[in-house]
């Protein structure tokens, strides 16, 4: 059996069976779509079968090839984290846009920070755009999982970030020393478990990923009210938080941050396809 023959027989999508192909020849995408009549060993095309069996399964793609891309790096995935989506990448051009008028350094926090992808990712850029910046500020992921935390080490080495960017096995904030934060100007990247339990039992796609990362109670906010708690109590002396979620959680989610910072500057960011997407929290001398 040939290239071409393979991926005729094959249920999955050109692109995906392209890549999935690719991946277990450990050949680049172009070399399967260019050498059709190739021929394939019997080891390959089993190895093509099982993997291509997996992903009508629900497996991710990014699982069965392990890595995938975010923000032009490519980042280490597996099941124990999330697979970063291309939406999030916006969240990190929020975080850039802020920081970068910011005369002072800062102190990142990425809190879930699952494969690492939005820490590594601020840091990449900063380092590049601004060194004088990178080198002033603190990069800090947290997440609960260790496997998790396993996967983000990983990317940060590949990225060589590793000696820049510190990771701490903690629920939110709680394994953070509180007074370390009190002076500190914080700019913290949120992507929680924002879904409802019932969302992740409907949704096909992500039953093969962690439910520890995807549910937050049963409306999704629960995390984001306990991180909201724990801030007020820290009072630091400027926060910037972004926090991603569901469109249909944007009302709900401006109504508790309201509760805990009554003179803060909200905002609600839409994401490409115009749907409400992120909530800022914009807070300067706060107890100045």
């Amino acid at each position: 059996m040939n290239i071409r023959e393979l991926i005729q027989e094959s249920k999955l999508p050109q692109a995906e069976a392209e890549t999935l192909l690719a991946f277990l020849m450990a050949k680049p995408r172009e070399f399967v779509i260019v050498r059709q009549t190739e021929k394939l060993s019997l080891s390959i095309i089993k190895q093509f079968k099982e993997a291509a069996r997996k992903r009508l399964a629900n497996w991710p793609l990014a699982y069965l090839i392990g890595h995938k891309e975010f923000y032009s790096l490519d980042f280490k995935v597996n099941k124990n984290v999330l697979v970063p989506r291309p939406e999030t990448e916006m969240l990190v051009e929020v975080i850039l846009k802020y920081a970068k008028r910011q005369k002072t350094g800062l102190d990142f926090l990425d809190i879930g920070t699952g494969s690492g992808a939005i820490i590594v990712t601020l840091a990449h850029e900063l380092k590049k755009e601004t060194s004088a910046l990178f080198d002033a500020s603190s990069f800090l992921g947290l997440d609960i999982s260790k496997p998790a935390l396993a996967v983000a080490r990983q990317n940060a080495k590949v990225n060589n970030l590793k000696e820049k960017i510190a990771f701490l096995e903690s629920n939110l904030l709680q394994n953070i020393p509180t007074k370390s934060l009190k002076n500190s100007h914080l700019v913290i990247a949120a992507n929680l478990p924002y879904l409802t339990p019932k969302q992740t039992k409907e949704e096909p796609s992500i039953s093969r990923e962690p439910e520890l990362a995807l549910t937050g109670g049963p409306d999704g906010l629960k995390y984001y009210r306990q991180l909201f708690k724990q801030l007020k109590k820290i009072n630091p002396s400027s926060l910037f938080l972004i926090c991603e979620i569901n469109p249909e959680q944007a009302g709900p989610i401006k109504l508790e941050a309201q509760k805990i910072w009554l003179s803060a500057r909200l905002k609600i960011i839409k994401d490409l396809s115009g749907r409400k997407r992120f909530l800022t929290v914009e807070r300067i001398n706060i107890h100045q």
